[in-house]
């Protein structure tokens, strides 16, 4: 089986075990002294660029053709559900925040069942299911914990100086950790289903919503960005299309950045989220479609570069 990325230190620390992500996000915090810039930091290198990455399959001459012949599945269905989607926005901000926040937890863990198909012998349902679990549950139990104040009060106990919710949280993560790690296959596939596991595992334990997306969605950002690194700009010459894609990827990741940070600190509601949130569901919808490799077009052009 060809690796993803050929550079070893560059696939485990970005592909198969971001962790990195939790150390140098509580170092710039620590370091910078706000929590708004640091946020907004990762978000303009991670979290809003990977979303601007969906826009590079459109971007390549070579899926001109496929995105007119599919232009109703890629085209005009995504205009679509975003017109709803801001109508929606309109009409009810919470509700279209919490679709959202539903397709974006399925949207990454689809990621994750993703990769550790790419790393697999064998498909293996049980360990998908794990993974599909692990999602479910800590971002219940992490919804409840932001959101169900009164109910995580009452749960809240103290047993000398370790917190009953966090012990059982705690354990919960070792339990599917080991389960992830468990299975009989090769060292990179087990790592894999550990981050599939670990991603939301954050919303158990942090005190503000914003710490448990950065060091746990980002590690499904830095996983995005590394695959379509190697699918888009690996062993190819940077021309000036690719610097125009990587300065379009810039300006996008700034100004959605911008204008949906402040919505994580003072939860007012503001109409301008609508426009970060929904390219948001663009990239969760057409991804659903520019990363099946069962497609003869998208394994030729995307699988091909993925393994080369």
């Amino acid at each position: 089986m060809n690796p993803i990325i050929h550079n070893k230190f560059f696939e485990f620390n970005f592909v198969l075990f971001p962790v990195w992500i939790v150390f140098a996000y509580f170092f710039v915090n620590n370091l910078i002294d706000s929590k708004e810039l640091t946020f907004l930091i990762f978000l303009i290198l991670l979290g809003e660029s990977h979303f601007a990455a969906t826009f590079l399959f459109h971007f390549q001459k070579e899926n001109q053709k496929y995105l007119i012949t599919n232009r109703n599945v890629l085209i005009f269905a995504p205009l679509a559900i975003i017109a709803v989607y801001i109508l929606i926005g309109v009409f009810s901000f919470k509700t279209a925040i919490f679709l959202g926040a539903v397709a974006s937890g399925f949207h990454v863990t689809r990621q994750s069942i993703g990769i550790q198909r790419l790393y697999q012998k064998e498909r293996t349902r049980f360990y998908e299911y794990v993974t599909y679990f692990c999602s479910f549950l800590f971002l219940t139990i992490g919804f409840i914990r932001f959101y169900s104040v009164d109910f995580f009060e009452n749960f809240h106990f103290q047993f000398g100086q370790i917190s009953i919710d966090h012990f059982i949280s705690a354990y919960l993560v070792i339990f599917f950790c080991i389960v992830a790690f468990s299975e009989k296959t090769n060292l990179r596939k087990r790592i894999v289903n550990l981050t599939g596991v670990l991603i939301y595992s954050p919303y158990l334990f942090v005190d503000h919503i914003y710490d448990a997306v950065i060091i746990g969605v980002g590690a499904h950002w830095c996983q995005y960005l590394a695959i379509n690194y190697k699918v888009y700009f690996y062993n190819q010459v940077i021309d000036k299309q690719k610097i125009l894609l990587i300065f379009f990827i810039i300006i996008y990741s700034i100004i959605m950045s911008l204008l949906g940070y402040k919505f994580r600190f003072d939860n007012q509601i503001n109409l301008l989220l609508l426009i970060p949130l929904s390219g948001q569901v663009f990239h969760y919808y057409t991804d659903a479609f520019i990363w099946r490799f069962s497609d003869p077009h998208i394994r030729s052009q995307i699988g091909k570069k993925l393994f080369a």
